[in-house]
């Protein structure tokens, strides 16, 4: 449903029952109506920053209406000709009102209204607004750690955000806040209260901090590949959505975390090895015996480079003698992905989209030093997956590439290959920790793809550089990599960011590391999830369309969404921040009120809350520990819906039972519980 009709009819229903619905941001796009017929690439960024902070929004190139919301989301840098001189003078009006403005960069202001714009921003209007690519760092100011808006930023690398060596502008501060300054000491981000409402600007482009990393343009601002926290794109939109909760005083946003969680680990697995396919089912079964749906990228190497080339690239480790252990994976519960055919290390290079048969391509695709020969595109991505298809009867829908390379025609192929996911990018080398759309050959005037592009965040891989010990079977006992992941965790937690887990099966120790990781969690609050059920997750969550009023009276919430359906499927939840509102109780209902259902409120701090619909008939996900008595009949079964054993009052039944997740059913309950 389009968000502006949704919020049109959401309006008007409350009207009519003497409530008025909450605003949403509006993104302004004003170049657009100057420029062309299409909105420009920084709304783009600038919508994105909208999803990821969780809030609806309207995006319109026109002032009016953006000024009936309470909150303006500029996508363009500020120029001498954005605004004439009475839309300069609307826009201070609005603000003095109430109104709330979030501006990217100003890079100069019409000498017919420099007065005004300054007095928005509070700043000198004869100042020079400098350009630079050497300012790399963006350093928040330690004086206003405690205000609303920097509430995120507690963590080093939020605290000094990577904007690496793009082109960003300050300006003299008059009578604003500075929040924040360049690693050069000048100012970059600011806020100035006018009136009754504020204007906040930041020395950027929305675009040159979202979409060029997502597009991995970025200019030497990643600062540690994996198995670190790299939050520097996030940070706007974390901003944004700390400063929408101190403009409304009560905030609903949509919540980055299903089923009553704050934290999903997310296990993956590339099979790429002859070993790989021998050991795999270490990993299969421990993830079975918890309660875990684990998902496996397979690599189909169905031919010998040494028997094809006679060269040892690669063995014909994907065969018929194989195939009964990925079948077995399947057996398991677990799912299966395509992790390409040849594993090309230069896979980035590839400009080859040719159409092969299997035979034909296992006499012209091979390695030798490091250097591909007769690759394609379309058989890495699409016939990869038209095998484990055939072979394995399975709905193929993610792929990760080997070494991570990406090449120009690879969205194309994915989409060819009709592929749902991909997970080729780590989200230190992207800046980002939360999924988000590709474009067609990685380029700005390309489209959007339909596949979700999912950061992986932690992993095996250890490439034993200065600072690194490497992980092999002489250092995995006492190796630090289980306290680097949870460490990393821990600091994507704070921005309720789940991880995405690589670890390479091939190894029986590989899977003793993940059990160590998982033993150390806090399962009641970390959820162990299935990679593609993550994915579609996330995508319900950005299609999704709400809104909510709040009755002052009784301090109930109501959320209405456009899709209960969805809300049940993906198990979605919605998060409320009460800056200055006290909530009762919630209601999430849809349009027509056909369906309503209350909410648990679960506590996350002193001023946020998780509103977890209770909708009966579904396993209560907000897991907790129970006692091990029975009195009635009771059934057990694992996370996948398979019964393991079933009693009639017999005490202590949970005793015998291995760590892990499962579902208790009796004849008056269903629940999912954690031992």
């Amino acid at each position: 449903m389009n968000t502006t009709f949704f919020k049109i009819l959401t309006t008007v229903i409350l009207t009519l029952c003497g409530v008025t619905a909450t605003a949403s941001i509006a993104v302004l796009d004003i170049n657009e109506q100057k420029d062309g017929d299409s909105y420009t690439l920084q709304a783009y960024s600038a919508t994105y920053m909208c999803d990821i902070s969780g809030y609806d929004y309207i995006l319109t190139t026109s002032l009016e209406e953006a000024m009936k919301e309470d909150l303006i989301l500029l996508a363009n840098i500020i120029t001498a000709n954005l605004f004439t001189k009475e839309e300069c003078l609307i826009l201070k009006q609005w603000i003095e009102e109430g109104g709330v403005l979030v501006a990217p960069a100003i890079a100069s202001i019409p000498s017919s209204c420099a007065d005004i714009v300054a007095e928005i921003f509070g700043i000198d209007a004869s100042g020079k607004f400098t350009t630079k690519s050497n300012r790399t760092i963006i350093k928040w100011n330690p004086d206003h750690y405690g205000d609303k808006e920097l509430e995120y930023l507690d963590e080093d690398n939020e605290r000094d955000t990577s904007i690496g060596e793009i082109r960003s502008y300050t300006f003299s501060p008059v009578s604003c806040d500075v929040l924040a300054s360049y690693s050069t000491g000048e100012a970059a981000v600011a806020r100035n209260i006018l009136g009754k409402g504020t204007a906040y600007t930041a020395g950027i482009s929305w675009l040159d901090v979202i979409e060029r990393n997502q597009l991995n343009k970025d200019k030497n601002s990643s600062r540690q590949y994996n198995n670190g926290f790299e939050p520097s794109s996030d940070v706007w939109s974390l901003f944004l959505r700390s400063i929408h909760a101190k403009t409304m005083g009560l905030s609903v946003w949509k919540f980055t975390v299903p089923a009553g969680y704050t934290q999903l680990l997310i296990p993956t697995h590339d099979c790429d090895s002859r070993t790989a396919y021998d050991e795999m089912h270490y990993m299969s079964e421990y993830e079975k015996s918890i309660g875990l749906r684990g998902h496996y990228f397979l690599t189909t190497h169905y031919f010998s480079d040494k028997i094809n080339f006679g060269h040892s690239y690669l063995s014909d480790f994907y065969n018929p003698e194989t195939l009964p252990k990925a079948a077995a994976l399947l057996e398991n519960g677990h799912s299966i992905g395509s992790h390409s055919i040849c594993h090309f290390p230069d896979f980035n290079k590839t400009r080859n989209t040719d159409i092969v048969t299997r035979e034909e391509y296992s006499h012209r695709a091979t390695c030798e030093d490091g250097k591909s020969t007769g690759a394609s595109t379309w058989a890495e991505i699409v016939m990869s997956k038209q095998i484990l298809e055939e072979d394995l009867g399975n709905n193929v829908r993610s792929f990760r590439s080997g070494h991570l390379c990406v090449n120009a025609d690879f969205h194309a192929m994915l989409e060819e290959g009709d592929y749902s996911f991909q997970s080729c990018y780590t989200g230190g080398d992207l800046l980002s920790e939360f999924p988000f759309f590709g474009r067609y050959n990685n380029d700005w005037n390309q489209d959007h793809t339909k596949v979700l592009t999912m950061p992986l965040h932690i992993s095996d891989v250890y490439n034993n550089k200065a600072n690194e010990e490497p992980l092999n079977n002489d250092t995995w006992e006492n190796h630090r990599a289980p306290e680097d992941w949870k460490n990393a965790m821990q600091k994507l937690r704070g921005n309720y960011a789940s991880a995405i887990l690589l670890i390479h099966p091939n190894r029986e120790w590989k899977m003793i590391l993940q059990k160590k990781l998982i033993d150390s969690l806090d399962l009641s609050e970390v959820g162990l999830y299935n990679f593609e059920d993550y994915g579609d997750f996330w995508i319900s969550r950005l299609n999704n369309k709400f809104s909510y009023y709040y009755n002052e009276e009784d301090g109930q919430l109501t959320i209405v969404t456009d899709s209960i359906g969805e809300l049940k499927k993906h198990r979605m939840t919605y998060a409320i921040d009460t800056t200055d509102k006290t909530v009762t109780s919630v209601v999430i209902t849809d349009l027509d009120a056909n369906e309503t259902y209350d909410a648990k409120i679960k506590i996350l701090s002193d001023k946020r809350c998780l509103a977890i619909p209770d909708f009966g008939d579904a396993i209560d996900t907000a897991v907790n520990q129970v006692s091990n008595d029975s009195t009635e009949y009771t059934t057990i079964y694992d996370i996948n819906g398979r019964r393991i054993a079933s009693f009639i009052g017999v005490s202590n039944i949970y005793e015998n039972l291995p760590k892990g997740i499962y579902i208790i059913k009796t004849s008056t309950t269903s629940k999912k519980i954690i031992i």
